[in-house]
């Protein structure tokens, strides 16, 4: 049973209590991500992330750290492109610390100029060691080419020249603008007393920060995709990421995109793990992926291949691509999309952090709660004909991005700067074998 209601202050609160679990999972979200980044202030989000785990007036940095650690918590935060997230999670008699130390990040956070000027250091270090994980970088350069000109597509740490200009007025700027009690939602999930849960986020939250303006900014600004894109370094792979168009994050036809990434190169059984890395042995890592967003989204493939094997792994994966527009799928091979996508979400929810993701992000994504049964027959509601649907208006006459990290051989690079084409032919759906 989930528990939803509002403070005076206008911060959504959300509490699942958990019966058989010794844990709790406290969170803060922030609905604000880098996409609420106006030009000069890329990396702004994730830089405020960092600064509330760097001293309150009540607390040192050291004693936030020593506070969970010595009572065998976790604490992290994480930003998004459309939200941001701190959270705590400890054994449910900890449950009244994870409460107030939020809170005092949440209202007390010192921004001191001095930790401001050594954080700096830390984030362009951050940002060199994506440069130099050429499978993390690869992501932010394809939401770069499928969000040119979209605050979407800024790079959620930054750049090294934008971390460069911050100062505490700028970020204190920054932080009032869009860290309001009415821009933010309080999630608790796993084993607590929900009167006594009440009781402890009143006294920590009730006081409000000055209203936040929440408009989504970018949001009327059409992207302009770049079709192709290629960056030189001197690496044992080539790494690269293919893909088009997906749908928003409240399009109808998620869950069938759903089991069309399942099916393409969501698990073990998929088409292209079992055809590009089983039988053809051109890989060690590929997958699909659907990043979805307030008003768009971005479907994609992940390879990671040698540079002799890299021109044969990109011509199969757009076979792949182009033979479920031309046959379809079986019902046999439908099916088993769904069991697997049934068993992964039963198996994450058992995690109290999972749950009290799922509460806060659905509140912020549909303004209400979805159950696992309700997930559950939307998942067994995909038909046939729904992933017809949605393939065709994935793939059927798209040109697909290409971005490719690493050194390309003879006249491969050549080869594949020629556009590339989705068209299938007409559907030939097959009968379960």
């Amino acid at each position: 049973m989930v528990s939803k209601y509002t403070l005076d202050n206008g911060m959504v609160i959300l509490l699942e209590s958990i019966e058989g679990v010794a844990s709790v999972s406290a969170g803060l979200w922030v609905k604000t991500g880098s996409r609420n980044e106006q030009s000069g202030q890329m990396g702004y989000a994730h830089f405020i992330e960092h600064m509330l785990f760097k001293g309150t007036a009540n607390y040192s940095a050291r004693d936030i750290a020593r506070m969970v650690d010595r009572v065998g918590g976790q604490h992290n935060a994480a930003t998004n492109r459309e939200y941001t997230c701190y959270y705590i999670n400890v054994i449910s008699d900890y449950l009244e610390l994870s409460v107030d130390l939020l809170a005092d990040m949440y209202y007390r956070s010192l921004f001191d100029a001095d930790e401001i000027s050594k954080e700096k250091n830390v984030i362009l270090e951050e940002i060199r060691m994506y440069e130099d994980t050429p499978d993390e970088l690869i992501h932010d350069v394809f939401m770069e080419c499928m969000l040119s000109d979209h605050p979407l597509g800024h790079p959620i740490l930054g750049t090294i020249e934008s971390i460069d200009g911050i100062d505490r007025d700028r970020l204190l700027g920054f932080f009032g603008e869009n860290y309001s009690t009415e821009n933010c939602i309080f999630s608790v999930a796993g084993n607590f007393d929900i009167d006594e849960t009440k009781r402890l986020i009143e006294r920590s939250f009730a006081r409000p920060l000055p209203s936040a303006s929440t408009a989504v900014r970018g949001g009327n600004t059409p992207p302009r995709r770049i079709f192709r894109r290629h960056i030189t370094r001197d690496l044992e792979q080539i790494h690269f990421c293919l893909g088009t168009e997906g749908l928003s994050r409240n399009d109808d036809n998620r869950w069938a995109l759903f089991s069309l990434s399942t099916i393409l190169g969501g698990s073990m059984s998929s088409r292209l793990f079992q055809n590009i890395r089983e039988r053809e042995g051109l890989c060690y890592a590929i997958y699909s992926f659907h990043s979805a967003y307030l008003d768009n989204g971005v479907f994609g493939v992940y390879c990671g291949t040698s540079p002799d094997n890299y021109t044969r792994a990109l011509g199969l994966i757009v076979k792949e691509c182009e033979s479920l527009l031309a046959e379809g799928v079986t019902e046999e091979e439908l099916g088993d999309a769904k069991t697997f996508m049934k068993g992964n979400l039963a198996l994450s929810m058992e995690s109290t952090e999972v749950r009290m993701g799922h509460l806060a992000k659905n509140e912020m994504i549909y303004g209400r709660h979805f159950s696992f049964d309700e997930m559950v027959e939307r998942i067994d509601a995909i038909s046939m004909d729904d992933f017809g649907r949605v393939i065709d208006s994935i793939f059927r006459g798209k040109q697909l991005t290409l971005v490719s990290i690493g050194r390309i051989p003879g006249n491969a690079g050549a080869a594949t700067a020629e556009p590339i084409l989705l068209n299938g032919g007409g559907r030939l759906r097959r009968e379960s074998r």
